[in-house]
C-alpha cells in the first residue's frame, strides 16, 4: 500500500529521519500520519495492498482522504475500509479521487449531489468558478460547502463559490 509514510514508521509510534523531516517540511500532516497508520492496521483485516493514499484534509466534522489511484480501494466492499477508518478516527471520511479532471474529483467529493454547471465568470480582472448545485440536493450534501470553498479554491487555483439553483 502507498502512503507518504514508510512502512516502518507505519508500524512504530516514531518516526525515522526521512519522514520527520517530511512533517518537518509541511510535506505530511498529523493527520496523514495517523490515517497512514489506520490504513496499515486495516490492511491486515481488508487486503487494500493495491490502495493509495496522498494526504487528508480535517474539516471538523469530516475528514477528506485523498487518493491518486481508484477511489474504491480505500472505499472497500460494501463500504467496509472506509467504515472502518471513519470508526478509528471518529469523524465521517469522504474519499477523493485525485485522478482524471477536476469536475470528476468534485464530484466525488460532493456526492449525492449533482453538478449542474461550472461557470466561469470575470469580476474586477478577476476570475471566479461558479458551481452550480440543484436547490434541492442542498440537504443531501454531508460537508457544509461554505467549508468546501476554501479547499475547491486551492484544489482549482481560482475563488470558488458554490451556488443552489
Amino acid at each position: 500500500m502507498q502512503t507518504p509514510l514508510c512502512q516502518k514508521c507505519a508500524w512504530s509510534e516514531s518516526l525515522c529521519p526521512s519522514c520527520d523531516a517530511k512533517r518537518g517540511s509541511g510535506e505530511m500532516s498529523d493527520l496523514d500520519i495517523e490515517v497512514s497508520r489506520i490504513l496499515h492496521k486495516i490492511n491486515e483485516l481488508h487486503n487494500i495492498t493495491a490502495a493509495q493514499f496522498s494526504h487528508a484534509i480535517d474539516l471538523g466534522d469530516a475528514v477528506l482522504v485523498f487518493t491518486p489511484g481508484e477511489a474504491g480501494l480505500l472505499i472497500g466492499r460494501g463500504g467496509k475500509v472506509v467504515s472502518a477508518l471513519s470508526a478509528a478516527l471518529g469523524k465521517r471520511v469522504r474519499v477523493v479521487s485525485e485522478r482524471g479532471d477536476a469536475r470528476k474529483s468534485l464530484e466525488d467529493l460532493i456526492t449525492p449531489a449533482k453538478i449542474l454547471g461550472i461557470n466561469e465568470s470575470f469580476h474586477a480582472g478577476s476570475t471566479r468558478l461558479s458551481i452550480r448545485l440543484a436547490k434541492s440536493d442542498e440537504k443531501l450534501l454531508r460537508i457544509d460547502v461554505r467549508k468546501l470553498e476554501p479547499l475547491v479554491a486551492k484544489w482549482m487555483g481560482k475563488p470558488v463559490v458554490f451556488v443552489f439553483e
